[in-house]
């Protein structure tokens, strides 16, 4: 056997294996199962068809492993309408509402809700009359009963910061707060889902009033990031930015999963077919760099707001799926890894 055909077989080995190499290593979230729906709202009751965001701990309290913080789909208007409540579960199918709900009456948005040193802490966002919004942080002894209000991201004229996901690391022992901060002179919502026909899948919607509604050189959407080895500390800690877009990009959630930390966004547009949908990034680093996950969308029918967890060692999410774009009716949803 010649030299010469030694080093091309040898060539086309080490080329061969770095393929296998490069595609094990390839970005990629990993594959989820079917979706079971879990939270509805009660038929003439305060969150019927706005079941939205479920925050997720672990409690062991009162005959239940779980407890659940869900807030609503109501954005911007009445704060009245904005209001949170508890759920509490064994085996995160299976919800039972708290019979006291709602136990946020008002101006709450997005709760999300970490367990510390047997402390709860919730964070949500709140906004003025002009829908600029900040974010906000109450605590409990008990779960139920929140108070001890702090501004976390104060408010900032012209902007939003909303969409808090409260995050303990015992990677690094940190606490982590993403959030989504970004400016929207010239997003009508309410215009958005007007210009939608009759289906409640928004298929129709048209591409140039999107682009029109959403202009890059107006709008911003920035994903941030602020970390302190206290919960108190996060009021005074710096922000970083993760990701930024021209268009939707908001709705962040983190978590690690092996050996990589996950960062869930929502996003919406043409480019999905104007549908909500859910996309992944991931990173070695908590803070970054975050590279897109190849398997984008990783939700993709009107599928949004994302919130991800690992639970004895299982990776979960629970988000919400669009019933009806223009009524903006919602419902509770989860998938987990396979």
């Amino acid at each position: 056997m010649s030299n010469m055909f030694i080093r091309s077989i040898t060539k086309c080995l080490f080329l061969f294996l770095g393929f296998i190499s490069l595609y094990a290593q390839e970005a990629k979230y990993p594959t989820l199962s079917e979706s079971k729906i879990i939270v509805e709202g009660d038929s003439g009751k305060w969150d019927q068809n706005k079941v939205h965001t479920l925050s997720v701990v672990v409690a062991n309290k009162e005959g239940y492993k779980y407890w659940g913080y869900y807030g609503l789909s109501y954005y911007g208007g009445d704060p009245s309408f904005r209001k949170a409540g508890l759920i509490r579960s064994n085996d995160l199918v299976h919800w039972d509402k708290y019979e006291g709900n709602p136990i946020i009456k008002g101006d709450c948005r997005w709760p999300t809700v970490v367990l510390v040193n047997s402390v709860y802490y919730m964070f949500y966002a709140e906004y003025n009359e002009d829908n600029d919004s900040r974010i906000v942080m109450l605590s409990s002894e008990d779960g139920i009963n929140f108070d001890n209000k702090t501004v976390v991201v104060p408010m900032e004229k012209g902007k939003q910061n909303q969409n808090p996901f409260i995050y303990f690391n015992d990677q690094d022992g940190y606490i982590y707060l993403t959030y989504y901060s970004g400016i929207e002179k010239n997003l009508d919502t309410n215009s958005v889902r007007k210009s939608l026909d009759s289906s409640s899948t928004g298929k129709n919607l048209d591409s140039t009033k999107i682009e029109r509604s959403l202009g890059p050189s107006q709008n911003i959407w920035t994903i941030k990031l602020k970390k302190s080895k206290t919960v108190d500390g996060l009021k005074d800690a710096e922000s970083k930015t993760l990701l930024s877009s021209p268009s939707i990009l908001a709705a962040p959630s983190v978590t690690f999963y092996r050996d990589k930390y996950y960062l869930l966004t929502e996003a919406f547009g043409p480019k999905w077919d104007n549908k909500w949908v859910t996309l992944s990034y991931e990173s070695k680093e908590i803070e970054g760099p975050y590279e897109e996950s190849s398997n984008n969308p990783v939700l993709s029918d009107n599928d949004a707001c994302a919130f991800q967890y690992v639970l004895d060692n299982q990776l979960y999410i629970f988000y919400s799926h669009c019933l009806n774009l223009i009524k903006w009716d919602w419902e509770l949803r989860m998938v987990h890894a396979k």
